[in-house]
């Protein structure tokens, strides 16, 4: 063999062997070969600019669930800060300020209310601007009056849609680094609830005595649905940087639907049943329009607490609760409830629930893992 055509066949071997290391091999005459191009690793990408808000203010809007102690001078003790869970306890909203290094104090003052409460000689409640940012009260509807509170006087407790308009004739606009939290809902179906079957008038002028219908009951939960889209709208449109909006509550699950939802209870107690398929399904409605409504914000993050609760129910255990179906209060309300006033002594911790309606600070805190979680995304602390 040719020493021309052992060094074709050793090249040949080579560029085998070396694969796509080589660019190409043989060319041109003469049994020559290209080298390999050499090129310089590139740098890894450059990672995305942060769009996060750092978050260096918050404002809360809301009812009972988000109230951080509105209630105070109605309770009558200077240690107990009224709000609906055990007290001093912190409910969500103030665990979500204390991830940004933030605080919440209310921004009115209630006083007790003689109609609402039942406490003979408490008179009229009053109201009081104190000033702080934490608009939420205990019994607040998204837009109608009279409210829900059972402590304080229902024709002054503001709802929703009056709490941001107080925000915004103080303050004009939201600041660009302010985290905005909002609930409701849950209040707007326990009036409904109770009109239809205890035949108040919260369903609206001329619906008390046994008037009020399920398909009017229905139509007044569309419509307080649609008001609370116009609440997020506003504080959208008046440049909040991030709303945190929580879902509507379905409370048929809680102590106090477990017994008034009852078919027992509902039997003799009520003018026409209301069953806890139809809290569900006025929940379900008003979170399904809410969820249409703010789809096309950008700036609004949703979460619904409903998963946490059946999951708590269902795995006690996990969450270290040893009751999930009682209150942990001896009293009515949970805005008068503290440490003295408990089932036993760890019930703060150990039970879900309160009173009949309000999680302890333990089931506020599943609710505020659950919103901080949510807003990872779009926040931060500022540095």
């Amino acid at each position: 063999m040719k020493k021309s055509s052992v060094k074709a066949l050793r090249l040949t071997a080579m560029c085998v062997l070396l694969g796509s290391a080589l660019v190409g091999c043989g060319g041109g005459g003469g049994g020559g070969y290209s080298f390999p191009i050499v090129t310089t690793p590139q740098k890894p990408d450059t990672p995305p600019p942060d769009t996060r808000v750092a978050v260096t203010s918050i404002t809360v809007f809301g009812d009972s669930l988000s109230d951080v102690g509105t209630y105070a001078a109605a309770t009558g003790d200077p240690a107990n800060p009224g709000k609906f869970t055990v007290n001093p306890g912190k409910v969500w909203v103030e665990n979500i300020a204390d991830a940004f290094g933030l605080t919440v104090t209310p921004n009115r003052s209630l006083t007790l209310d003689e109609t609402a409460s039942g406490v003979k000689g408490a008179g009229v409640g009053t109201a009081t601007v104190i000033g702080g940012n934490g608009y939420a009260e205990g019994g607040a509807r998204i837009a109608a009056l009279p409210s829900e509170s059972g402590i304080g006087n229902n024709q002054i407790v503001a709802p929703i849609s009056r709490q941001i308009t107080n925000y915004l004739a103080s303050h004009a606009k939201f600041p660009a680094t302010e985290l905005v939290v909002l609930d409701g809902g849950g209040n707007d179906t326990y009036a409904q609830f109770s009109s239809v079957c205890w035949g108040t008038e919260d369903n609206g002028p001329g619906t008390g005595g046994g008037n009020a219908t399920i398909a009017g009951a229905t139509s007044e939960i569309m419509t307080a649905a649609y008001a609370q889209v116009a609440n997020i709208k506003r504080i959208h449109d008046n440049g909040a940087p991030v709303v945190l909006v929580a879902a509507a509550s379905d409370w048929s699950g809680n102590p106090f639907g477990a017994h008034y939802l009852s078919d027992a209870y509902q039997t003799t107690g009520c003018y026409t049943k209301v069953p806890a398929s139809q809290i569900t399904a006025w929940t379900d409605q008003f979170n399904a329009i809410l969820k249409a409504g703010i789809a096309g914000m950008s700036n609004v993050v949703y979460v619904d607490f409903a998963s946490d609760f059946a999951d708590a129910v269902t795995n006690p255990t996990k969450y270290g609760f040893v009751n999930v179906d009682a209150p942990a209060c001896t009293v009515a309300s949970a805005a008068l409830c503290t440490a003295a006033t408990l089932v036993a002594p760890d019930a703060a911790t150990t039970y879900l629930w309160s009173d009949a309606f309000h999680p302890t600070p333990r089931g506020h805190q599943l609710l505020s893992d659950s919103a901080l979680n949510a807003l990872k995304a779009t926040t931060k602390k500022s540095s």
